[in-house]
């Protein structure tokens, strides 16, 4: 019988602070917000979330993670370039946050950790100079120009992000 008032008491706390929590959220959005439904067809909302993505598209931040993902996992985006897609490890994965630090300066951008620019630029020569040249504008359309802004395949999730 203990057992069975505690679970009781438990039960009717949580379902409480369900209530409590459910009405102070329903208090913040506008009526039009009160199913996911609703939201989605509310087209101020699907442009706040367009502007918000394509915000993040172009940061240095994404720039970087792009840039990383593609040294680790390699490329699939069929880009069109004399040699493919480049295959994944192109250069160690400690390497890679540092190349991604100096291949945003070569854009003219101020990457998010500048004190790792000097070594990402050794790794640079070292892993990917000989595709994409000493200054990143890559090799006659054989492989990509690394100062581009934004870089190809961003610009292909910005398209599609603004489709939507």
């Amino acid at each position: 019988m203990r057992h069975l008032l505690v679970f009781l008491g438990i039960a009717a706390f949580v379902a409480l602070a369900f209530y409590v929590n459910s009405a102070r959220h329903a208090e913040r959005l506008p009526h039009h917000h009160q199913s996911p439904d609703a939201v989605r067809e509310c087209a101020a909302c699907r442009e706040k979330e367009r502007e918000r993505t394509l915000g993040e598209l172009r940061s240095v931040a994404y720039l970087e993670h792009y840039i990383e993902r593609v040294i680790n996992e390699g490329s699939r985006q069929n880009l069109g370039f004399a040699y493919g897609d480049m295959p994944a490890g192109m250069a160690d994965a400690k390497a890679a946050p540092r190349i991604a630090a100096y291949v945003v300066t070569l854009a003219g951008l101020k990457p998010t950790h500048p004190e790792w620019v000097k070594e990402g630029h050794t790794f640079y020569v070292s892993n990917c100079g000989g595709c994409h040249g000493e200054d990143g504008r890559g090799v006659h359309g054989t492989f990509p120009d690394l100062t581009r802004v934004p870089m190809l395949g961003i610009e292909r999730r910005i398209k599609a992000a603004m489709k939507r």
